[in-house]
């Protein structure tokens, strides 16, 4: 925070950032559960991108959390 009480531009960047990373963890996991849906033939390598790609995703979810509380 700068004196004014705003976020800077780096948190806000980075957290727009955190947010477009987000969201493409969670395309990515629509992408991959729609391919075990249809059948796809490689279940335990769309298994492991799942598990990846969730991983990752609560990752970006915890630095959220933290940031948000360390801003109040």
């Amino acid at each position: 925070m700068i004196a004014t009480g705003e976020p800077s531009a780096r948190l806000l960047e980075s957290a727009s950032q955190r947010q477009r990373e987000m969201d493409r963890c969670r395309a990515e996991l629509a992408d991959i559960e729609a391919l075990l849906r249809a059948g796809h033939p490689d279940v335990e390598g769309l298994c492991m991108a799942l598990s990846d790609w969730s991983a990752e995703l609560r990752l970006l979810e915890g630095q959220a959390w933290k940031n948000n509380l360390s801003d109040t």
